[in-house]
């Protein structure tokens, strides 16, 4: 591990782009190679598992291509070394808690992860705003990380070790509980502490809200995964009331993506009715809901950071984000009009995608448990079909804006970027058992 993240920062400090994007890709292929069952082990404060694995594939996917679309950044900016030194410690960072075992190191890796995307926000952003976007970003999650921090310290005295994969319950009172995983609630995040989400994405370029939407929230997920066995299976009241603000919240966030006419905004807000499904089936900790959660984890990583690429694509072009000013798009490039097809039926887990077998299993999973979400998840895919149809509609067709006739052609990176994007969601279904079983 050290041997890898020694290489990638010699990339990013004497090679350029392309160099350390061949590596990048070049080390996620050597841990494609290798099943979950032929790397489960552990070295001193590091350990690989099936979830370590595939949300590493994950992170060097989504940061490899978040690379290849951060072309302008190459050539326009004077600190694209800068640039490229942030991705690379962002990429290290998160492999990095995603494959260390240590509470203490988890949650010293977990806030730095933060740092870098905050220095993207706020450095590379493209209106004023983005300062506030950043602070929101910096206040939400350390108002939920100080409390974890205590929780961690506690737990450290009482069991005498800091082994993340204990699955014994030590922690029994309700406020402990709590705290241990409300700053993974908040990373998520769950509805009502969501807010810092919308802002980011709406203020981050185009590399920024691909990682933030494809990597960074997947953290929160993670955290749960590792944590809640810690906790005392007998806090029924709180899991029930967890669940129901999480689908509760779900129904009411994709009824009000009707309403934006922010391209950004309104796919952030998707990311957080799917991730708000994941909180749920998280709580109820059987087998096939944390299996389930995992795959609509590597889902929308890749889905969304497809449909924010295809975002910026449209905004680098008109410099509005806004569906009245770029509808039309169909007559002007409708190869692209493909692809946002494409993206947009995946993001509504329309077959053959991988989205579709993460739905169903944590639907299953939660109707299994109570009855009495059944309404709520008709409600939800309702909706969620109706904000993905609404969302390319009328991005894609209706009478474009003459002035927009001589935009510039896309790109055959754009082109890779996109197949990139759409190749694993669609193939992976082929292979969807290796996670469930």
């Amino acid at each position: 591990m050290l041997k890898i993240i020694i290489c990638m920062l010699t990339c990013a400090l004497i090679l350029n782009w392309g160099e350390t994007i061949l590596f990048i890709l070049f080390i996620m292929f050597v841990f494609l190679l290798k099943k979950p069952i032929m790397i489960d082990y552990s070295y001193m404060n590091f350990e690989l598992d099936s979830f370590t694995w595939a949300l590493t594939l994950l992170s060097f996917w989504v940061v490899a291509l978040s690379m290849m679309s951060s072309v302008n950044n190459k050539n326009n900016s004077k600190k694209s070394m800068l640039y490229l030194f942030t991705m690379v410690f962002m990429l290290i960072s998160l492999t990095l808690t995603f494959t260390v075992s240590n509470l203490a190191m988890f949650y010293l890796l977990f806030e730095t992860s933060l740092i870098p995307i905050l220095i993207i926000i706020m450095g590379w952003g493209y209106q004023p705003e983005r300062l506030q976007a950043g602070i929101y970003l910096l206040f939400y999650t350390i108002f939920g990380s100080l409390p974890l921090l205590i929780i961690i310290l506690h737990y450290l005295k009482v069991s005498g070790a800091g082994y993340m994969f204990c699955t014994t319950s030590c922690l029994t009172g309700v406020m402990s509980s709590f705290c241990l995983f409300f700053a993974f609630l908040v990373k998520f995040p769950m509805y009502g502490v969501h807010l810092w989400l919308l802002k980011a994405h709406v203020e981050a370029p185009v590399a920024g809200s691909m990682i933030l939407a494809g990597v960074l929230l997947k953290l929160g997920g993670f955290g749960m995964i590792r944590v809640l066995p810690l906790l005392n299976n007998n806090l029924y009241l709180m899991k029930e009331l967890i669940i129901s603000i999480s689908v509760w919240g779900a129904v009411l966030v994709s009824f009000n993506c009707l309403r934006y006419m922010d391209m950004k905004l309104l796919i952030a807000s998707s990311s957080v009715v799917h991730m708000a499904i994941c909180v749920a089936a998280l709580f109820i900790m059987t087998e096939w809901s944390v299996k389930g959660c995992l795959l609509m984890m590597l889902a929308h990583g890749v889905c969304s950071s497809g449909l924010f690429f295809l975002a910026n694509v449209v905004y680098e072009r008109t410099n509005s984000r806004s569906m009245l000013v770029n509808k039309g798009m169909l007559n002007l490039a409708p190869m692209m009009s493909m692809w946002w097809f494409l993206l947009v039926a995946a993001n509504m887990a329309a077959p053959p995608t991988m989205n579709l077998a993460s739905e169903l299993t944590l639907l299953i999973s939660l109707v299994g448990w109570s009855h009495v979400l059944v309404p709520m998840f008709v409600l939800l895919t309702f909706f969620s079909v109706i904000y993905s149809i609404y969302l390319f509609s009328l991005s894609q067709h209706g009478t474009f804006n003459k002035s927009k006739a001589s935009l510039v052609h896309n790109t055959s990176l754009e082109f890779l970027v996109m197949v990139l994007h759409w190749s694993p969601l669609n193939l992976f279904i082929l292979n969807v058992m290796f996670i469930l079983c």
